[in-house]
């Protein structure tokens, strides 16, 4: 009997392996979403270097140069104002590009459209309160994103 119990708790530590394995295997290859969700966060990731880039090239700036100006403690809403970018315009084309991004995802399976209509309207909300140096769910006023 005490082979059985010992050859029962290899067979259960193999199937905990496997199942590891799985999850491992599947998680990394699957689509990141978005760093950031509606509910906090820090916005790290794929999303948040894609919205940096667009706003990069709507800002005719390079993304190191806006880096370098939001490390200095700067808004998107101030540097726009800077570059004498129109701010509505601003939001429209991010809008713009920020459905398609999440239209992809959801399309990959990697969000669902509920989640793609949260993150717009969090996308929304920040745009109304840009300027106004609101702070979003504690993070403290950055503007227009990029909570750090």
């Amino acid at each position: 009997m005490k082979g059985g119990i010992y050859e029962m708790n290899k067979i259960i530590t193999l199937m905990g392996f496997l199942v590891l394995a799985g999850v491992l295997y599947y998680s990394l290859n699957k689509p990141v979403a978005f760093a950031a969700t509606a509910q906090g966060g820090r916005g790290q990731g794929i999303g948040r270097q894609q919205m940096l880039a667009e706003k990069a090239k709507i800002l005719k700036m390079n993304e190191s140069d806006l880096l370098n100006e939001i490390n200095k403690g700067k808004t998107f809403y101030q540097i726009a104002q800077e570059k004498g970018v129109n701010v509505d315009s601003m939001h429209e084309q991010m809008e713009t590009f920020q459905k398609a991004r999440l239209q992809a995802l959801v399309n990959q399976g990697a969000i669902t459209q509920e989640q793609m209509q949260e993150r717009l309207a969090f996308m929304e909300t920040r745009q109304q309160n840009c300027g106004n140096n609101v702070p979003m769910n504690g993070q403290g006023g950055r503007g227009m994103g990029l909570h750090r």
